[in-house]
């Protein structure tokens, strides 16, 4: 039972979705056409017979008012109803329209007569790949022929020879609604085996982000054992001092060194903590992405900085120049693994090529609404074939088992997702400058 819906299309609760609303859209452009072509064949109505045959024009604006209506109701129903409509406007209307209007010219020895042999290829249009629409449609064809042949008194055999034919034209109906059907089929499957491959795809990329991370640590493994042993051999000095120390009467000890050790010691833990939780949020699988938004560079160049530090301290003097009004529109995390990329290549670029008094900078320079952040070293620099492929992913210039390739690509991939560019060359006094040029906030 059809509900009223106060003059509204008949939607789902939350309206219908884009493809449903397209898909709908189709349907009654289809049916549309269809109640269009019904009126142009007039001209072929009047060119069989000697005389104008007016009620035929008649009769073909009621089918072609009929499918249009039905075309026009499919938005205001449910989806069942719409299939039935459907049926009745793609299926039903024709053949009994076109068997009135041949009886009317004629009969069987009309030329339009041959139509019905057509209308079970037509139903196509409408039938969207179902067999038994196929069959439906051949019913009605032989149905409404054999009515027209009945009435007008064909011979037997000729009633025969008309309804083989449309037999015939039927089963070729049946049989291309069957391989349509098959194709949606294959369609529907390729496309759920193209969703599975893009979401294997996101999901080795995650592993990718994940062991280019894990990748950076290990490059920091031996700087953090180096670290970690000096902040502990002072702080485990300063402990036994101060155990020592609490042995004695407080007139006997110095509050002056007693206070130095004590801050010593808090210097000492406070940078294992920070070693530990650099690496951590570094290395940390469960990542969060912020978003673009306005951030302050000088912290999260701080940052980087800190942490590559672990393995530059050994290698190389580090300059670090940054205004500290200087913000950009970035995501922090992933612009300071950029960095600490970067920094990480320079050393090792430096300890490859066994550069004696190594050297790196950091300088940001703020240029009209753009930052620029520039790491430069003075290393060997990057060959002039190298350059073009050097942000390839899987390209490496390292040793083998030393780089994976991965870094340079995903900082450039990080940097335009910001809006910015990542750039390198060769410094003319030598080595390497990479340029990280960001929309300013």
């Amino acid at each position: 039972m059809t509900q009223a819906h106060g003059g509204q299309p008949l939607d789902s609760k939350d309206g219908p979705t884009r493809d449903e609303r397209g898909v709908l859209r189709d349907e009654q452009r289809i049916l549309y056409v269809l109640a269009l072509t019904c009126l142009p064949f007039w001209v072929v109505d009047a060119l069989s017979v000697p005389h104008w045959p007016w009620d035929t024009l008649a009769l073909r604006l009621g089918w072609a008012g009929l499918t249009a209506g039905l075309g026009w109701g499919l938005e205001w129903v449910e989806l069942p109803v719409r299939r039935h409509m459907r049926t009745a406007a793609g299926m039903v209307l024709p053949h009994l329209f076109l068997g009135l209007v041949v009886h009317r010219l004629g009969g069987v020895d009309s030329p339009l007569f041959s139509w019905f042999c057509v209308l079970p290829v037509v139903a196509l249009s409408v039938s969207r790949g179902q067999l038994w629409q196929g069959v439906l449609s051949t019913g009605l064809a032989v149905v409404s022929a054999g009515a027209v042949m009945g009435v007008d008194g064909t011979p037997p055999a000729r009633m025969l020879t008309w309804l083989l034919l449309l037999l015939g034209a039927g089963g070729v109906g049946m049989q291309l609604s069957f391989f349509y059907q098959r194709l949606r089929q294959a369609r529907v499957k390729a496309e759920e085996q193209r969703l599975a491959l893009q979401a294997e795809l996101v999901e080795s990329q995650a592993r990718v982000l994940q062991a280019e991370r894990l990748a950076a640590v290990g490059r920091l493994a031996a700087g953090v054992a180096h670290e970690v042993k000096n902040p502990l051999a002072y702080v485990q000095a300063n402990l036994r001092f101060l155990l020592e120390e609490g042995r004695q009467t407080a007139s006997d000890a110095d509050d002056t060194e007693y206070s130095e050790a004590l801050h010593e010691t808090m210097q000492g833990v406070e940078r294992i903590h920070q070693i530990v939780k650099d690496l951590t949020a570094l290395s940390r699988a469960d990542e969060t992405v912020e978003g673009v938004a306005r951030c302050e560079l000088a912290p999260i160049v701080d940052a980087s900085v800190r942490l590559a530090s672990v393995r530059l301290k050994s290698l190389v003097k580090l300059a670090v120049e940054v205004p500290g009004e200087a913000a950009v529109l970035a995501e922090p995390r992933r612009l300071g693994q950029v960095l600490l990329n970067l920094l990480l290549n320079a050393a090792d670029a430096i300890e490859d090529a066994k550069v004696q008094d190594g050297r790196v900078a950091v300088r940001v320079a703020v240029v009209g609404d753009r930052v620029r952040v520039m790491v430069e070293d003075n290393g060997p620099g990057v060959l002039a074939e190298h350059l073009p492929r050097l942000f390839t992913t899987f390209f490496t210039t390292k040793a083998p088992g030393k780089g994976t390739g991965l870094g340079l690509a995903l900082s450039r991939q990080y940097v335009e997702s910001f809006g910015g560019t990542l750039g390198v060359e060769n410094r003319p006094e030598g080595g390497a400058r990479f340029t990280v040029d960001l929309p300013g906030a």
